[in-house]
């Protein structure tokens, strides 16, 4: 009898128990199984995926495989095809090899497959892989099965696809496969070289921004150098050929979506903000691969996972957060009301009260006029900036979490407010914006796409966020950044026969502490009032005063955010 498949959600434990078998399997106790590797048909088939997750990282080099792919497609691969070839010959690979370690898991895969071969359909009007899929799933669970001579020889090849000793003989023997069977008249031959130097796909983004710098360009670890303050990560020393630059502007909009301003709108701003430590900058404004759209369907799946990751984290204590947003808002707007409230005081000019004239000549100071005042200081505005650089990776949902509690707060209350989150993509700081200022309750949702990646330009973040909110009409513009304080970007030295990077390529220490200290006091003089939320460590504590001054909160716990947000916002509408 099958079992509904609910544990994923409810039993933790076993949940538990499918990650630590890819942890058992693989070796590596820092690798994630994704959401996207677990299944829902049965326990049996969650612990058969699990195994198999983690024996795909163990004997495959991924890498690789998805430098193949990827240039495979450009050149005409069908994308769904290809896919299965490797999706069912690496699984095979890699059990073969797994097998003769552990042969217990044997048992555990023709069990799985017994009940996943209940869920395929054979139709004859299926497409050929779908049938050599449904076979396939029929000889791995004991089933002795046959179609038609040529899905049985397909399904013979693709099960000798286990036998291959390496990675790269595997896809010699997949790309031979696939010609044989979809594309005869396909005359390039197969060559490692072809896509190893172009390899810009992986399992996930962080790998892939890795992977592409180590082939697109070269590396010089003996020229780290080091700034005047201890403590702080050296940037890392890129040097990048000039086709590589040239295609960095497509690799951003590849991986973190369309921009939403047009482009000489960006040159515009780039000209007047990209000066002095960061000259030949660039400057990235998007909604995300979700919302504005990318030529990666891969990287959409990927920032839907993450979404729904952040997404399920809210969801197991929605009441609480729901709680918490309503007791914040309820907050704010009795602080609102009560600084917007008029009252009468006596005067000396205004509307004359009739039982006061007799005080004329017989008071120095008669005051017989009475006028309305008021403690409202005018509208406010609040922009909301997350780091989103990789030291915030561990604590993306709690993040997400605690932004979306204020944004919502604030939007209930009737305060505009913005929610951006920012990273750095070799030369291009890249502003990610969650909501805009009049965007709709349910607009909220967004923040939920946050994720983190990359290293991080703070000065220029915080200047292109100030750029914008000076020019809001509200007469109380608040920004309020989330950090770990530690700005570092990396060095980004062109190669011979290129044009210099003229900004400062050792964005880090001392030098990206002044700059982004010095954005922050400009921000001031514009009127803008500045809070620093700090989540780094407590060595970095120095770093952060020297940067916000006394304006700065240290939050040891991510949970508190929300309430630090909503106390400061309360002192500064009070005072």
């Amino acid at each position: 009898m099958k079992e509904t498949f609910r544990w994923e959600y409810e039993d933790f434990e076993f949940d538990n128990r499918v990650s630590n078998l890819m942890w058992t399997v693989c070796g590596d106790y820092k690798a994630k199984i994704s959401a996207d590797e677990k299944s829902a048909t049965s326990k049996e088939v969650a612990l058969y995926h699990g195994i198999a997750a983690g024996s795909r990282r163990k004997y495959l080099d991924w890498p690789t495989i998805n430098a193949y792919y990827s240039h495979r497609i450009q050149h005409g691969y069908d994308r769904i095809v290809l896919l299965a070839l490797i999706q069912m010959g690496g699984d095979l690979l890699s059990f073969r090899q797994m097998i003769d370690e552990r042969p217990g898991i044997f048992d555990i895969r023709q069990r799985a497959f017994i009940q996943i071969s209940q869920t395929k359909v054979d139709s004859p009007d299926a497409p050929l892989i779908q049938l050599v899929d449904y076979l396939l799933s029929k000889r791995l669970s004991g089933v002795n099965y046959s179609i038609s001579p040529e899905v049985d020889q397909f399904c013979d090849a693709i099960e000798s696809l286990a036998d291959q000793t390496n990675t790269l003989n595997f896809l010699e023997k997949v790309d031979s496969l696939y010609k044989d069977y979809y594309h005869p008249n396909y005359s390039r031959s197969f060559s490692s070289l072809d896509f190893l130097e172009k390899q810009t796909l992986n399992e996930d983004l962080e790998t892939t921004i890795a992977s592409m710098l180590d082939h697109l360009t070269q590396k010089n670890d003996n020229q780290m150098e080091t700034s005047g303050m201890t403590d702080i990560a050296d940037a890392e020393v890129v040097y990048i050929n000039p086709e590589a630059m040239e295609n960095i502007q497509h690799q951003v909009i590849h991986y973190y979506g369309i921009p939403y301003l047009k482009a000489y709108t960006t040159k515009k701003m780039q000209n007047r903000l990209c000066r002095g430590v960061h000259l030949d900058c660039k400057l990235h404004f998007t909604d995300g691969v979700l919302r504005s759209g990318s030529d990666s369907a891969f990287q959409q799946k990927y920032a839907h996972r993450d979404k729904q990751k952040n997404l399920a984290a809210f969801r197991l204590n929605f009441p609480v957060y729901r709680q918490n947003i309503s007791r914040l808002r309820d907050g704010l707007i009795r602080t609102l009301t009560s600084e917007r409230s008029s009252y009468s005081v006596p005067s000396t000019q205004g509307k004359i009260v009739a039982n006061r004239v007799w005080r004329v000549g017989r008071s120095p100071l008669p005051k017989i006029f009475e006028k309305i005042e008021s403690n409202n200081k005018g509208d406010f505005v609040v922009d909301l900036l997350l780091d989103s650089s990789n030291s915030q990776q561990s604590r993306e949902h709690l993040v997400s979490i605690q932004a979306y509690t204020v944004a919502q707060a604030l939007t209930e209350a009737g305060i505009p407010c913005r929610v951006n989150g920012f990273s750095s993509f070799l030369n291009y700081t890249v502003i990610k914006r969650f909501r805009d200022y009049d965007a709709l309750s349910q607009d909220n949702e967004n923040i939920f796409e946050y994720s983190c990646l990359g290293s991080n330009r703070d000065g220029l973040a915080i200047k292109s966020i100030c750029h914008h909110l000076s020019l809001r009409p509200e007469e109380n513009k608040i920004l309020i950044i989330l950090s770990d304080g530690r700005p570092n970007d990396i060095k980004l030295i062109p190669k011979e026969n290129a044009n210099q990077f003229r900004g400062e390529t050792a964005y880090t220490g001392g030098i990206a502490i002044g700059d982004t200290a010095k954005e922050v006091r400009r921000a001031r003089q514009q009127g803008i009032m500045v809070l620093g939320v700090f989540t780094g460590q407590d060595s970095d504590l120095s770093f952060e005063k020297l940067i916000y001054g006394k304006d700065f909160v240290y939050s040891k716990n991510i949970h508190h955010f929300a309430d630090v947000v909503m106390t400061y916002l309360k002192r500064i509408i009070c005072q």
